[in-house]
């Protein structure tokens, strides 16, 4: 008795998909929980834009940089907790640290 090609692709994929679960179950992704603690960078450059919100180590909305598009200057988010991440360097405005997971240096703590 033989089995139509459209039958034998589908086991196929149905084994493939049943490897995968067992490799996971037997072989589980270990997950490390990171402590997150402020590791202080280089000193932030340019003028601080103060934000009434706490750095999560993660990208925040809104867009805090995007005043760099206009002026060009170069600025760092500066956050509730202390904290302080840089922006691209001019002309790009990206919350670049912030993205990133950097911190720098605050001017008020640099002195």
């Amino acid at each position: 008795m033989s089995f139509p090609l459209h039958q034998k692709f589908a086991v196929a994929v149905i084994a493939i998909i049943l490897a995968i679960v067992a490799w996971q179950a037997f072989f589980p992704k270990k997950y490390v929980s990171e402590e997150r603690q402020a590791v202080e960078g280089e000193p932030c450059k340019g003028q601080p834009i103060p934000v009434d919100y706490a750095y999560n180590w993660g990208p925040v909305e809104p867009h805090e940089c995007k005043v760099q598009c206009s002026d060009g200057k170069e600025r760092y988010i500066l956050y509730s907790n202390g904290l302080a991440t840089q922006c691209s360097k001019p002309p790009s405005c990206l919350d670049y640290g912030e993205d990133n997971r950097v911190t720098c240096v605050p001017e008020s703590k640099s002195q």
